[in-house]
């Protein structure tokens, strides 16, 4: 018996020790799946946190984090138990052939690490850059995200303030009709002048309903976000950004998503060649063991037994497998630095574009301020001068269509500027902050 209480305390302390090396699991319950998600709207901006697109990708990073306990575990030791009963039976000389007996063996078994050539903590140091490089991709996901709703809200407000200044202009349309049709009567008027503008008039109706179209699909992308197409831009003025060209190239290069996320793959291909030069190298490592074991077959004591050993193992000859491994990874390396040096390329040339647009769109807007005050200043004159009979009806329906083109440009020349500053916000990794949507943080669980 005192060999079977040995056993069962050796057993306890071996499931002891096990539950300790592979330490609490996370529990995570997946969501219920088959159910249709409608989502819900509103004008909170920063809603776009809880959107599926966001959370899946911090549910990504969340696994790379965990690939960085996987790696570390590779260079601590590691504990198993064995054990084992079971029924035997025999025939021999040593005992009688109707004898059976309940065998049972159990075993504890500690393998530590020694030295590995490095592929531990290459394999650390690669992971570690993943779980860098999958928090850039949620950073990266809630820019995109961000910027998005920013165009769209940008296209829905532009057709928006297009239909405003379409239906003035019916408006205004409307009026000199009404005022033809008096004439008409009178016969001061012809029956042209009466159809030139109920021309005009079912051409604005038509280019309202464009309008309107435009805005039903540019709202897609906010209703797909959850954001109610109607909320307000926040002003890109909050963010303070450099005014100068090469100050916001310095800063996007730095702050942008893309880049930092290309950086952090190169440093883990810098890693993984490590991890594949550690292939050429020895590995020592040492085992314990406590076996023990107990048989009643006549003839079979009841045992138990420690045993320590050191092993060494050196490679060889691989075929070449690890020299080709080695060579795939240098390969995978230069491809990811070129790889960073092109989401640099693409972010300095989107600044220097974005830019030049908010340049042009400034003096487009001064452009059309002046247009727009020169067009409202002819159509004055026109109706003045039609009044004595110097112009005609025609004279003050153009009139009228210039006024209401040179409103259309300083609408879109806005716009346009709202639109590149909101490029360069995005540009520049800063998007998300007026929007209320954070950047994620890096854990202690990276360090």
């Amino acid at each position: 018996m005192s060999y079977c209480r040995t056993a069962v305390a050796v057993l306890s302390a071996c499931v002891a020790l096990a539950g300790c090396a592979n330490g609490a699991v996370r529990q995570v319950s997946a969501p219920a799946t088959g159910k249709v998600v409608t989502g819900s709207v509103g004008s909170n901006l920063a809603s776009i946190n809880t959107h599926p697109e966001i959370l899946a990708a911090d549910a990504r990073r969340d696994a790379a984090g965990e690939e960085i306990a996987r790696a570390r575990s590779t260079l601590l030791p590691s504990a198993g138990i064995e054990a084992s009963a079971g029924v035997a039976a025999g025939d021999g000389d040593e005992f009688d052939s109707r004898t059976t007996g309940n065998a049972y063996s159990y075993a504890l078994t500690v393998d530590i690490p020694l030295y590995q050539g490095g592929r531990g903590q290459s394999a650390v140091a690669a992971a570690k850059a993943d779980y860098r490089a999958s928090g850039e991709v949620a950073n990266d996901r809630r820019v995109s995200a961000a910027y998005e709703l920013a165009l769209a809200l940008i296209e829905v407000h532009r057709q928006k303030g297009a239909v405003v200044i379409l239906s003035k202009q019916a408006a205004i349309l409307a009026s000199l009709k009404g005022g033809l049709e008096t004439e008409l009567k009178a016969g001061a008027a012809s029956r042209v002048d009466v159809d030139d503008v109920g021309r005009q008039l079912s051409r604005l109706s038509v280019e309202r309903e464009r309008a309107r179209l435009l805005i039903a699909q540019a709202s897609r992308t906010a209703l797909r976000l959850g954001i109610t197409p109607e909320t307000k831009l926040p002003e890109v003025s909050k963010l303070y950004l450099p005014s100068e060209e090469q100050d916001l190239i310095e800063l996007a290069v730095k702050n942008n998503p893309r880049v930092k996320e290309r950086d952090a793959r190169a440093d883990a291909a810098k890693a993984r060649v490590n991890q594949a030069k550690g292939d050429l190298l020895p590995t020592v490592s040492a085992g314990l063991s406590v076996r023990g074991g107990e048989d009643t077959l006549p003839g079979v004591d009841r045992h138990v037994a420690g045993r320590g050993e050191v092993r060494f193992s050196m490679p060889i000859y691989t075929g070449g497998r690890v020299s080709a491994g080695i060579r795939q990874r240098n390969d995978e390396n230069r491809a990811a630095v070129f790889e960073a040096d092109a989401a640099r390329i693409g972010v300095t040339a989107a600044i220097r574009s974005a830019f030049d647009r908010r340049v042009l769109a400034r003096r487009m807007q001064t452009l059309a301020q002046a247009e727009r005050r020169n067009a409202a200043s002819a159509l004055e004159g026109v109706r003045a001068e039609r009044k004595v009979g110097e112009r005609s009806t025609f004279d003050e329906i153009r009139a009228i269509a210039d006024l209401a083109n040179s409103e259309i440009n300083l609408n879109n020349a806005r716009y346009d500027l709202i639109a590149a500053e909101y490029t360069i916000a995005a540009e520049t990794g800063l998007i998300g902050e007026l929007f209320g949507v954070p950047g994620v943080q890096q854990t202690a669980v990276a360090e």
